[in-house]
């Protein structure tokens, strides 16, 4: 049998506990998109009034940008509405045409860390 010093163990023990904290999903967690509406690469027949993002953590919304490229290649920048900061929730505008659009978002989660993506959908005729 081998002598183990009790300090020795216990600080082992901390040591260990404070890593496997460190590994924690909520330590790690990054914000993903989870559910969109519409979803990526739809073909609407109509617009839906908004478009919705909901993410698998709360977001810090200070630090979100959306911006729609249209169909006809201008850009313009979203404000998101939504009450939840699991969500983002942008009005559309009822005067796009028809054709591609691209939804590019940037948020960043309460930890700090930012994540972003695209959102394409086309809108089928006329509008």
């Amino acid at each position: 049998m081998r002598y183990q010093d009790p300090l020795r163990a216990a600080g082992l023990a901390l040591m260990l506990l404070a890593a496997a904290s460190s590994l924690s999903p909520a330590a790690r967690a990054q914000a993903v998109l989870m559910d969109s509406i519409p979803v990526d690469r739809a073909i609407l027949a109509t617009l839906p009034p908004a478009i919705e993002l909901r993410f698998n953590t709360r977001l810090d919304k200070r630090y979100t940008h959306l911006l729609l490229t249209r169909a006809d290649g201008s850009t313009q920048t979203l404000n998101d509405n939504a009450a939840s900061a699991w969500m983002l929730r942008c009005a559309l505008a009822q005067d796009l045409i028809a054709g591609p659009y691209w939804l590019r978002y940037q948020v960043r989660d309460e930890a700090g860390q930012v994540a972003g993506g695209v959102l394409h959908f086309t809108l089928r005729g006329p509008r």
